[in-house]
C-alpha cells in the first residue's frame, strides 16, 4: 500500500468516527484524534466571530489551567489584534491558514506575542475557517512549545499541503456540528455593547489627539507591523512612518510600545 492510500486509509477512518459524533460532545476530541492519524497536533480549540464582537469559545481540548490563559484571556480582549481575528474582519470565510504565514512580519517582536501569545506555549497553530449562521467559525489546531512527539519541529510544507486537502472536510463537519451550538446571532444580541467597544478600537482610539493615519499606524503596529511594513501597506516612505510613529506617543504622552498596547486594551475593555 502506498503512503497517499494508508493516509487516505487513516482520514476515512477518522470521517467515519466524526459522523458519528457530530451534535455530541465528543466530536473536538474525536476531530482531533482524527487528524492526528496523519499530522500531530496537541489541541483544538473553536471560537464563532461575528462583526467586531467578542468572539464565543465553542470548544476546546484545553485542561482548565491552559484553557484560562489560551481561551479566557483571549476573548477578554487581546483577539482584536490576533491574525486569525483580522482575517476574519477582512471577510475570509473558508481556508486553511498557518499563523506565521498570515502573521505581520514583526509579529514575534509585538507587544500583543509578548504579553499574550507567548504566555500560551503555542509553538504552531493552524486555522480552518468555516461559515455558520451570520458568524464565521475558525477551528484551531495546535503544539505545545514543549510537545512530546515532535519537539522543535514545525509544520513543514507537505503538512500544510495535506492539511489544505483535508480543509474542505474539516470545515464542512464544523459547520454542521456547530451549526446550532453556537447560535452566534442570539449570543451577540445579548452582549450589544462588545461589537461597538472593538470598531471604536480601531476608529476612535486616540481620536481627540490623532490624525486618522496616525490612528492607521497604530493599529498597524499594535498588529506586529514593521516600519517596512507599514511604509508598504500604508504607501508611504519609512521616515514618515517614524515621523508619524513618534508624533503618536507624543500626543498621547507614553513612551513605549508596551504602553500604547495597554493603553489599547484599556480602551477596547
Amino acid at each position: 500500500m502506498t503512503r497517499s492510500s494508508q493516509l487516505l486509509e487513516q482520514w476515512n477512518r477518522g470521517v467515519a468516527d466524526l459522523l458519528g459524533a457530530l451534535d455530541q460532545e465528543s466530536f473536538g476530541p474525536t476531530l482531533l484524534r482524527s487528524v492526528t492519524r496523519l499530522i500531530h497536533f496537541d489541541f483544538l480549540m473553536v471560537f464563532a466571530y461575528r462583526g467586531a464582537g467578542r468572539p464565543l469559545a465553542l470548544g476546546d481540548t484545553l485542561p482548565a489551567p491552559q484553557r484560562q490563559v489560551v481561551i479566557n484571556a483571549y476573548c477578554a480582549a487581546p483577539y482584536v489584534l490576533d491574525p486569525f481575528f483580522q482575517k476574519v474582519a477582512a471577510g475570509v470565510q473558508a481556508g486553511c491558514y498557518r499563523l506565521r504565514d498570515i502573521a505581520p512580519d514583526r509579529f514575534r517582536q509585538s507587544e500583543y506575542f509578548r504579553t499574550h501569545y507567548s504566555l500560551t506555549g503555542i509553538r504552531e497553530e493552524v486555522g480552518f475557517y468555516f461559515p455558520l449562521a451570520d458568524a464565521t467559525g475558525v477551528l484551531s489546531l495546535a503544539r505545545w512549545d514543549d510537545s512530546q512527539a515532535h519537539t522543535g519541529s514545525s509544520l513543514n510544507r507537505s503538512d500544510m499541503d495535506l492539511l489544505q486537502a483535508l480543509a474542505p472536510a474539516i470545515s464542512g463537519l464544523c459547520s454542521r456540528h456547530w451549526a446550532n451550538v453556537a447560535a452566534p446571532a442570539s449570543l451577540m444580541r445579548s452582549r450589544p455593547r462588545d461589537a461597538a467597544q472593538v470598531t471604536a478600537a480601531y476608529t476612535e482610539f486616540g481620536a481627540r489627539q490623532l490624525s486618522e493615519r496616525e490612528r492607521q499606524i497604530v493599529s498597524l503596529i499594535l498588529q506586529g507591523h514593521s516600519t517596512g511594513s507599514v511604509a508598504h501597506l500604508l504607501d508611504i516612505s519609512a521616515g514618515t512612518v517614524k515621523v508619524h510613529r513618534k508624533n503618536i506617543y507624543r500626543k498621547l504622552g507614553l513612551s513605549t510600545q508596551a504602553e500604547l498596547f495597554a493603553a489599547f486594551l484599556s480602551f477596547v475593555g
